[in-house]
């Protein structure tokens, strides 16, 4: 990490007619006489966009990236994100065509390769972690807890019980009370011990017949590990709600615990 505290802006560094690259001739017909887009919503100059030669901008973020602590410089367990040491090889992995030009409307006998990977990895998944059944529907983090909290609705829903409230200590992921919101719940923040962790007394004034879920992170954004986590857990299940655990959290409990 370095030092440097301030660096050129890319419009500092812009020179006119020096561009990073020419698009070729579209052989796409033009629509210019159809009204696509509401005239309202086109710009009528063109805006005075950085000029910069591509070598230039590639060194400039490069450099914005040292200036901060970065996965690739150093361990980063950010608390509540337990980011992992992630090789560059993967990227690389990850890059592959097969994967990274597929279409969600492709046929499937063209996809068979990646379907066979997913279907591996929901196994491994459920390996590790102990659950009777993986879902890869949700495409990132935010999206696992509203789907988690939408299967949570349809638990209840089914057993016929009307559970309107979701839990969540302030030291949890800043998404948990946008997810509960979207699913339709009522949200409820508890503010936690001085200590940072839960505070037991303070959750059991809150659990009742109205509680569905208790969403937890942990560690939690202070980089502290719940200890009194299993203790939550059958506060919870005494009252017939359920505990929603971070799946950003997987690093830190990979192996310890299912």
């Amino acid at each position: 990490m370095r030092n440097q505290t301030a660096t050129q802006l890319l419009f500092e560094m812009s020179k006119p007619g020096r561009g990073t690259i020419v698009f070729p001739e579209s052989d796409v017909p033009s629509v210019t006489s159809i009204p696509a887009i509401d005239a309202r919503y086109l710009a009528l100059e063109l805006l005075p966009l950085p000029e910069i030669a591509e070598p230039d901008v590639v060194r400039h973020f490069v450099n914005l990236s040292t200036l901060n602590m970065s996965v690739d410089s150093h361990f980063y367990p950010l608390g509540s994100c337990t980011m992992k040491y992630n090789p560059k090889r993967h990227e690389r992995w990850a890059r592959l065509p097969q994967a990274a030009t597929s279409h969600p409307y492709q046929p499937e006998d063209q996809i068979q390769g990646l379907l066979s990977i997913l279907f591996e990895m929901q196994g491994m998944l459920a390996e590790i972690s102990g659950l009777p059944g993986i879902s890869l529907h949700p495409a990132a983090g935010a999206q696992g807890e509203f789907t988690a909290l939408l299967t949570a609705a349809a638990y209840f829903k089914d057993r016929g019980e009307k559970r309107t409230r979701v839990l969540f200590p302030i030291s949890a992921h800043g998404t948990n009370p946008a997810s509960a919101a979207l699913a339709g719940f009522e949200c409820v923040q508890l503010a936690g011990g001085r200590n940072g962790f839960v505070d037991l007394d303070e959750l059991k004034t809150q659990l009742d017949e109205r509680t569905a879920v208790f969403m937890v992170t942990n560690p939690n954004t202070l980089g502290l590990f719940e200890r009194d986590i299993a203790k939550v857990a059958d506060m919870l299940h005494s009252v017939g709600g359920l505990v929603y655990i971070d799946g950003a959290n997987m690093n830190a409990i990979l192996g310890k615990t299912r």
